[in-house]
């Protein structure tokens, strides 16, 4: 993405890119069936969730991206209290929200009165408990989080989703959503991968199965960067990596910064991957949160829905997320324990034809309270021609990391040398 932007103003671009395949978690990768029929998994986000107008959108229609039509979704379910219920994602879901009482439900309804925030590092769970009430935020916002975050609410800043800091600045949660408009998940035809594999092709400056290993200063100015055997030279250099990455080649030349960066956690995540038989009422896809710590490590799944070109015809493929910032029972480190938890809140679920682990060390950037000021002072330390980007500074989601990388291409390309080389 950083890319893009740079070569759509004018820059001359070389992309170094570590592993043998763009797109780090975002990659959709071949999954035949159990009789090597085609079929894919997702790597990384199961969609694209996408706002008209927004930063992502721009992207996919300066790309041309073809996406699938929204479809409506199956059920969505909450796993609380050892069973599980309507999402409170829905309305039938808020109406029976498990905890809530009438008067939780209640204060929920003055969410458009409640004024804007003024604490800069306030955490998800204080955000929701002024916005939604108490009630909400303990009774069944973990769950939501977990699900998406992977990690408890108190230990997340509000800057790790800026979207909420928008709504809140248009209205508040409802009053700014009907202002800003609503977001859908969306698919580019050949899964999310598309969207790293059409930023490839068109930048046609991608080399692959080559990691930077050193940072040399200069002496005119500029950056001489190491690799495995060559080196180059460039005015600018950006680094697009995990924190913990940008760290190791820091270190020498910004020891602050290298410090900023190995305080960001990094949470390690394990998906499983598994195929079945349909189950009746499924076809349209399942969504499953379960609040923690019931699920013992397990945050929930998620299925396709029968007519995605991703999955085998015929078959549920559903994949479900263990560990994050919550610990996992022994039980749960290998299949069978994971499919006997997947089958208490799961009963329907037949068993596996085919099954598949993905192992995500440090996928998920836990970006805690006061972490724009932890942005702010690793910046700052920067040297002249160095920038960093990442999910760790702007969050992990996709739309997310496209908003920030387009501001920040804005106010960088001033910067940069006319011509030069990034």
């Amino acid at each position: 993405m950083a890319a893009w932007h740079l070569h759509q103003r004018g820059g001359k671009v070389e992309v170094w890119e570590a592993s043998n395949a763009p797109g780090g978690w975002a990659q959709t990768l071949p999954w035949p069936g159990p009789a090597g029929e085609q079929g894919f998994l997702e790597r990384g986000p199961q969609g694209l969730l996408v706002g008209r107008g927004g930063a992502l959108d721009r992207l996919l229609r300066d790309l041309n991206l073809e996406l699938r039509p929204s479809q409506p979704k199956g059920p969505r379910w909450l796993g609380k209290g050892g069973r599980r219920q309507p999402s409170p994602a829905t309305p039938m879901g808020l109406l029976r929200a498990p905890g809530l009482g009438l008067g939780g439900k209640l204060r929920m309804l003055a969410e458009p009165f409640i004024p804007a925030g003024t604490k800069i590092d306030e955490n998800l769970h204080a955000f929701f408990a002024r916005r939604l009430g108490e009630g909400f935020a303990r009774e069944l916002l973990p769950a939501l989080v977990a699900g998406v975050l992977a990690a408890p609410p108190e230990r997340i800043g509000l800057e790790a989703l800026p979207r909420l800091q928008r709504l809140e600045a248009h209205g508040g949660l409802l009053l700014g959503g009907l202002r800003t408009g609503p977001e859908r998940t969306r698919l580019p035809a050949g899964g999310t991968g598309a969207l790293a594999q059409a930023l490839t092709e068109r930048l046609g400056c991608v080399i692959t199965s080559r990691p930077a290993r050193a940072l040399e200063p200069l002496p005119a100015g500029g950056w001489r960067i190491h690799g495995d055997g060559l080196a180059r030279e460039a005015e600018t250099v950006v680094l697009a990596l995990p924190a913990s990455v940008a760290a190791a080649l820091l270190r020498s030349l910004a020891p602050r910064a290298a410090r900023e960066l190995d305080a960001i956690p990094g949470l390690d995540l394990r998906v499983w991957h598994s195929r079945h038989a349909m189950v009746a009422g499924w076809e349209r896809g399942l969504g499953l949160l379960i609040h923690p710590p019931e699920g013992r490590g397990l945050l929930g799944a998620v299925s396709l829905a029968a007519d995605d070109p991703r999955g085998v015809p015929g078959l549920l493929q559903l994949r479900a997320y263990v560990g994050g910032a919550y610990p996992v029972e022994p039980a749960l480190e290998a299949w069978p324990g994971v499919f006997r938890e997947l089958r208490r809140w799961l009963p329907e679920l037949p068993e596996p034809l085919q099954v598949r682990e993905e192992v995500c060390p440090a996928a998920f950037p836990l970006l805690e309270p006061g972490h724009g000021a932890r942005v702010a002072r690793l910046l700052a330390d920067l040297p002249l021609g160095l920038h960093w980007l990442g999910a760790a500074r702007y969050g992990p989601g996709i739309p997310d990391l496209a908003e920030g990388i387009a501001a920040w291409a804005e106010s960088a390309s001033g910067l940069l040398v006319a011509g030069g080389h990034p």
